[in-house]
C-alpha cells in the first residue's frame, strides 16, 4: 500500500507542477514568453528522479508533449526500478515516437537502462524499431532522447516494405 501511495505522489506531483506551470504560462503569454524545451525535460526527469532507489514500479507510462501540447513521445514500461543515482532500469519497454512529418516509430526491447544525466536509453537485449515502411532488429541499441538519434549494435537486420515506400 505504501509503494502505491509513493508512486501516486511521484506521478501526481509533477502533474500538479505541470498544471501550475501551464497556468503561469497562460499568464505569461501576455508578455509573449514561451516554455523552453529544458523545462519540459526537467518535468519528465522529475518523475523518474523521484523514484526511490531499489523499489520496483509496474506499469510506468510517461508522455512527452511539445510546448503546444502535441504528443511527441510515449514511454511505456512494464517495470521501472531506480538503480543508483543516475540510472533507471526498465523492463519490457515500448517507446512510441511521433515525428513532425506524421510518421510514428515504435521501439520495443525486453530490458534497457535510462541514464537521467545523459538522457541515453541503452538496451542490452534484442531491440526492434518499426515504422509503417520498415522494421529494424538488432542485438543491442542506444537511443539519445535529446536528439532522437538511435544506434543499433551487433547483428542488425532491416526489412523494407516496398509497398509503403513513396
Amino acid at each position: 500500500m505504501k509503494s502505491w501511495l509513493s508512486l501516486l505522489l511521484v506521478v501526481l506531483l509533477p502533474v500538479a507542477a505541470i498544471a501550475e506551470s501551464e497556468k503561469s504560462d497562460k499568464d505569461s503569454k501576455k508578455s509573449k514568453a514561451t516554455p523552453t524545451p529544458a523545462s519540459t525535460e526537467q518535468k519528465e526527469d522529475a518523475m523518474l528522479r523521484d523514484l526511490p532507489q531499489g523499489q520496483t514500479y509496474t506499469g510506468l507510462r510517461i508522455p512527452n508533449f511539445s510546448p503546444t501540447g502535441k504528443l511527441l513521445m510515449l514511454l511505456d514500461a512494464k517495470e521501472a526500478k531506480r538503480v543508483g543515482d543516475r540510472d533507471v532500469d526498465l523492463t519490457e519497454l515500448k517507446l512510441e515516437i511521433h515525428n513532425e512529418d506524421g510518421t510514428t516509430f515504435h521501439v520495443t526491447t525486453a530490458h534497457s537502462v535510462f541514464n537521467l544525466d545523459t538522457r541515453i536509453l541503452a538496451s542490452d537485449t534484442p531491440t526492434k524499431i518499426t515504422r509503417e515502411d520498415f522494421v529494424i532488429t538488432g542485438e543491442k541499441a542506444d537511443f539519445y532522447l535529446k536528439t532522437k538519434f538511435g544506434r543499433m549494435k551487433g547483428s542488425t537486420k532491416m526489412i523494407i516494405n516496398s509497398e509503403q515506400v513513396k
